[in-house]
C-alpha cells in the first residue's frame, strides 16, 4: 500500500504568493513513520530556502508534529511519542501535513513553546 501525503507550507515573501499553499503531494511505497516522511520532504526541496540560511518550520497534522530549521540537519519531534498517521489529519485518502513559516526565529525557541503548547482545557 502506498502512503500518500498532502502537504501545504506557507509562504515566506510576497513573490512566494503565487502559488501559496503550496500544495503538493508526495508517494511514498515504504511506509514511513511521520518524522521520516517529514525529513525526505524536506530533503526533497520543498521548503522555500531563505537568504541567511536559518529558517524555522513548524509540521502540523492537527497537533504539531516536528519542527525544521535549515541550520539542522534534521527534523526534531514535538510530541514524546510519534503519533501513527492514522491519528493525523485525513482527507481523500491522504494524510494532510502543514509546514508553518516562523521566520528566522530560534527553532530551539519554536520547539520549545510547541512542546509546552496546552491543546486540552485539563478537565478531560
Amino acid at each position: 500500500m502506498t502512503l500518500r501525503i498532502r502537504v501545504t507550507r506557507d509562504s515566506v515573501a510576497a513573490g512566494d504568493d503565487v502559488d501559496a499553499p503550496h500544495e503538493r503531494v508526495f508517494s511514498f511505497a515504504d511506509d514511513p513513520s511521520p518524522l521520516a516522511a517529514i525529513a525526505r520532504i524536506v530533503a526533497n526541496g520543498y521548503l522555500a530556502r531563505i537568504a541567511g540560511g536559518e529558517a524555522a518550520w513548524s509540521v502540523a497534522s492537527g497537533v504539531p508534529l516536528a519542527v525544521v530549521a535549515q541550520q539542522w540537519p534534521g527534523p526534531r519531534l514535538v510530541p514524546w511519542q510519534e503519533p501513527p498517521w492514522s491519528q493525523l489529519e485525513q482527507q481523500d485518502g491522504s494524510c494532510r501535513l502543514h509546514f508553518n513559516y516562523h521566520a528566522q526565529v530560534d527553532p530551539d525557541i519554536v520547539l520549545r513553546v510547541l512542546k509546552d503548547l496546552k491543546l486540552r482545557t485539563g478537565t478531560e
